[in-house]
């Protein structure tokens, strides 16, 4: 199994805190390098509390072009 991205994790989230700006949800952990780092150094071996990102659907990606002169 590959190393987990914890970008790519929904559990992942930027904290307000620059001194430690990078949080996991499942391991309620907020550090400065990725979650997975500090879950593999603990001695628990790879993260296994990793779950995918949704995949954003056509209608969440739509974007309006605010240099449309329809808006202006």
């Amino acid at each position: 199994m590959a190393k987990p991205n914890c970008t790519q994790c929904k559990h992942f989230y930027v904290t307000w805190d620059p001194q430690k700006p990078n949080g996991c949800r499942q391991f309620g952990i907020q550090c400065k390098p990725l979650p997975s780092q500090i879950v593999a150094s603990a001695g628990m071996g790879e993260c296994e509390g990793f779950v995918a990102k949704a995949k954003k659907t056509q209608e969440t990606t739509d974007r309006v072009d605010l240099s449309d002169r329809k808006y202006w």
